[in-house]
């Protein structure tokens, strides 16, 4: 066909006309989810419903929840008081009155707030004595600040501390947040000693909005066949949050933040069924693990970041993602197996993220989103992978003779400590 024709014919009005209503169609759905969000947004009834779900009452008798066992509750807190009340600690308390006080063993961890945390966590406190439960609320006056001058005191010949694009030695940011992790097992250690560490789940909360029953639903996840079960976590309604800890079936990074999350595969296909999602790590806001790994007299499983001589090649990868890459082989109860994401249990860092997922969830406004998710990310082939990641390792690799398991946590960037908190270099 000559030419002249063929531009004639694609500049018809029909053509033009297909065109336009073709790009009006994928704008429409790449945006779908801000029309839904104004559309469906819950009103302030929606609230008033969802506010009885945190309505503790030390008074009333609560039914007990059977088959989860003995629960370590482990909890770091900074700056949570728009989060503590009313939503954290009455999750708490109404947790432990459906598992009983016997059953739970609370380790709590706060330093430097400036807010009202501290105050609201001795009054959890006082609560948890009333009730009879076992526990560490371990507040400390340190800040931040305080607290990197301290380490920067000892000198920056120290692990830690790394030669960064800046041209000085900076404090990194992961070692230091898996050494506050570990800090809340200390007690765990005590009690082992004591003859008293004898747990089923060792269940570690974030700052964020949850309730009794989203917590129960999450240990039994596969009636408690796993290694490890997370919830997800939403720090704006629609978008979910842990990026840096959450890795497909695959070890792959998700493909999107809106739903299905994930490229296609087992860890999508779940995902739609509302299954749980076979994953190699996460975290999410929430994540139950099987006990048996931290309470191992030999090697116990515990939080740390990757090597010194590795991250300063520009990478990094998250506590929450190494410690399931550790948690393989001998660390493993037989009868436990798999890290496993449930998609059922959404958490939300505020609550109108909360409340719009509990809304949602699997609702037609979520699989009308995932409509444009699943078409872009496969025509684009997401998620992409960062060939400076593989290529630093390997070199890495062949110059110390070194290894990381967690191959698939790594991502290229450093973090790094500083006086109001840490950033990216």
């Amino acid at each position: 066909m000559p030419i002249v024709p063929m531009l004639r014919l694609r500049s018809s009005p029909q053509n033009r006309l297909i065109r336009r209503l073709l790009f009006a169609t994928i704008f429409f759905l790449l945006n779908a989810h801000l029309f839904i969000y104004f559309l469906h947004s819950p009103n302030e009834g929606a609230s008033d419903d969802l506010a009885s779900l945190w309505d503790y009452n030390p008074a009333v008798t609560v039914p007990r929840v059977h088959g989860i066992g003995k629960v370590y509750i482990a909890a770091n807190h900074w700056i949570s008081g728009k989060i503590l009340k009313p939503y954290w600690i009455n999750g708490l308390l109404m947790l432990i009155q459906q598992l009983g006080p016997e059953n739970v063993f609370v380790s709590i961890y706060e330093n430097g707030s400036w807010d009202e945390t501290p105050a609201m966590l001795r009054e959890l406190d006082q609560e948890l004595g009333r009730m009879g439960v076992e526990r560490r609320v371990l507040i400390e006056a340190i800040t931040h600040r305080e607290q990197v001058a301290e380490v920067v005191a000892q000198g920056d010949d120290k692990p830690g501390w790394v030669m960064t694009s800046r041209g000085k030695k900076e404090l990194r940011r992961i070692p230091m947040l898996a050494k506050l992790r570990n800090r809340l097992l200390e007690p765990l250690e005590e009690l082992q000693r004591q003859g008293k560490g004898n747990f089923d789940r060792i269940l570690f909360m974030n700052d964020v909005v949850f309730t009794a029953e989203d917590v129960i639903t999450l240990l039994r996840t596969r009636d408690g066949n796993y290694s490890a079960a997370c919830s997800v976590d939403f720090n704006k309604p629609q978008y979910y949050y842990d990026t840096f800890a959450l890795r497909d079936v695959y070890g792959q990074e998700a493909a999107s933040q809106r739903f299905p999350f994930f490229a296609s595969g087992e860890s999508r296909n779940a995902m739609m069924r509302g299954d749980p999602v076979p994953v190699q790590s996460c975290w999410n806001g929430i994540v139950a693990f099987d006990a048996a790994p931290f309470t191992r007299q030999q090697k116990p499983l515990r939080f740390r970041g990757i090597d010194d001589s590795l991250s300063v090649l520009h990478l990094e990868g998250s506590e929450c993602c190494l410690i399931h890459a550790d948690n393989t082989g001998g660390f493993r109860s037989l009868q436990r197996s798999g890290v496993w994401m449930n998609p059922l249990v959404r958490v939300g860092y505020n609550f109108p993220a909360y409340r719009y997922q509990r809304i949602h969830m699997y609702q037609w406004p979520e699989y009308f989103i995932s409509i444009p998710v699943r078409i872009g990310t496969s025509l684009i082939g997401l998620p992409w992978r960062n060939r400076k990641v593989g290529k630093r390792l390997a070199s890495w690799r062949k110059e110390t003779g070194g290894d990381e398991k967690g191959d698939f946590c790594l991502v290229d960037e450093m973090h790094v400590l500083v006086e109001n908190g840490w950033k990216h270099v």
